[in-house]
């Protein structure tokens, strides 16, 4: 057999297990490589260190440290069909051209892998005390909850971890202390923690409802203040991680640096704000972009009981900020003291003190504050050294308050205005959603006018924020 991919390329062969994409009816596959077989990135770690896993006690355990720090956990999905190759690697050393499209259909336990990985950090604990990132995708089922807080259990160097939300729901008080490994006596504590969230079958649903478990976060033994991160990523509507479990975790994380919420409609503003005031004197990131695809708009905001403009300005160390806050003013940017860098993006629904019956003039003002504050803590911290660009998403535009320009889709304030508006316009790199962070759904080309230009038309009513 010719291993020269020209030469195989050339003489047309219309088939090979593994490739990326398949070939197209009628026409003729091109080919640009060849691989033995389904090979994961574990499989192929484990194989790049077979030799020196020999030669002595170091290399052995350096080798299993390699492996072993990075345990990734897919549920198997099934209906696959194994090409007619042997599952013992070591014997196509070379890779090979497989000439035929046959096979067989297989059955795997789906939690077949995460049961062997219980089964072997449990026989060997010394190998469970390499892993230091875990993460598990795919496991809603209280079978697998109960073998990912085994796994987890046996792996007391654990710094990284994220799990499906559904082992918050159906872990037991002991669960969650072994879980964040605080005072236990062994190890260290968890570093960050990741509870990611989707909408589940019936079945599946059905059994999360009627699980009896109450809820471990209610106890005082489960203490997050060694957590340093914290995210809770994906929608779901099968008991959810609402503001209740965030002001539970509230009472005791108290040092986070890093909190994320994304793509999720289940906490409220309020209640992101409990952990913020939490790790008020810590926290350096927020991320909350709580974007998703049920329908809404902005997130909620809750029972708000301060100016949440005043609230973040203060906060001492923080350093990267991107928020959906349901208003905002001058305020947010007022402390020319803080350590904000790189880009800031502030998604905001109203401007602080304005209702449906505040004028346009007074609302104009107001954001001309807005603007001007920004452009002033930019150019303070740009004195200082540090770069930092703001962005402000409202009414359906991004402003640029440093360039004083505002993108958008100017059809309709064009229409009203007769034509008259704009008087100057340019082509936009920016875009509604999936582009921006802008809520709509259209896609479409925006255009850029002066900030001055758009608050005009504010003020002729062409506009309507």
């Amino acid at each position: 057999m010719r291993n020269d991919p020209m030469a195989n390329e050339a003489e047309g062969e219309n088939f090979t297990y593994g490739l990326s994409q398949a070939p197209l009816p009628s026409q003729k596959a091109k080919l640009t490589r060849y691989i033995r077989g389904p090979v994961s990135a574990d499989s192929l770690r484990w194989d790049a260190t077979r030799s020196i896993r020999h030669v002595c006690s170091a290399w052995h355990d350096w080798s299993l440290h390699y492996n072993l720090e990075h345990v990734f956990e897919r549920r198997w999905r099934g209906s696959e069909r194994w090409a007619d190759l042997t599952m013992e690697r070591r014997k196509y050393p070379l890779y090979e051209l497989n000439k035929t499209t046959g096979g067989f259909a297989v059955y795997r336990d789906p939690f077949g892998s995460l049961k062997h990985t219980d089964r072997l950090f449990t026989a060997v604990p010394s190998a469970a005390n390499h892993v230091r990132r875990l993460w598990f995708n795919g496991f809603f089922a209280a079978e697998t909850d109960k073998l990912i807080l085994s796994v987890i259990a046996s792996c007391s160097e654990l710094s990284f971890l994220s799990v499906p939300w559904t082992v918050l729901r159906r872990g037991s008080v002991e669960d969650w202390v072994d879980l964040l490994n605080l005072n236990t006596g062994h190890g260290k504590p968890l570093h960050s923690l990741e509870l990611t969230a989707v909408c589940l079958p019936k079945g599946q649903a059905t059994a999360l409802e009627q699980d009896p478990t109450p809820n471990p976060l209610e106890h005082p033994a489960v203490d997050f203040s060694a957590l340093k991160r914290l995210k809770i990523f994906g929608n779901t509507l099968h008991k959810p991680i609402c503001d209740t479990d965030l002001e539970l975790m509230a009472r005791t994380a108290t040092n986070l640096e890093c909190l994320d919420f994304t793509n999720l409609s289940t906490i409220s503003v309020a209640g992101m704000l409990a952990l913020v005031k939490a790790s008020h004197k810590t926290l350096q990131v927020l991320e909350h972009s709580p974007r998703s695809d049920d329908g809404f708009y902005h997130p909620f905001p809750g029972h708000l009981d301060e100016h949440v403009c005043a609230l973040i300005s203060r906060l001492p160390q923080m350093r990267d900020l991107s928020m959906s806050v349901p208003y905002m003013c001058a305020r947010l940017f007022a402390d020319h003291e803080v350590k904000w860098t790189g880009e800031c993006q502030v998604r905001t629904t109203d401007i602080c003190r304005c209702n449906q019956s505040t004028g346009a003039h007074t609302r104009v003002q107001k954001l001309r504050e807005t603007f001007k504050a920004a452009r002033d803590l930019i150019s303070a911290r740009r004195r200082m050294g540090h770069t930092l660009s703001i962005e402000i998403f409202f009414a359906g535009c991004i402003f640029e308050p440093e360039k004083k320009l505002v993108h958008g889709d100017f059809a309709l304030p064009e229409i009203s205005s007769n034509g008259q508006w704009p008087l100057h316009r340019q082509s936009s790199t920016k875009g509604p959603y999936g582009t921006s962070g802008v809520y709509e759904k259209e896609e479409g080309t925006w255009d850029a006018v002066d900030e001055d230009e758009y608050l005009t038309a504010v003020e002729r009513h062409w506009i309507s924020l």
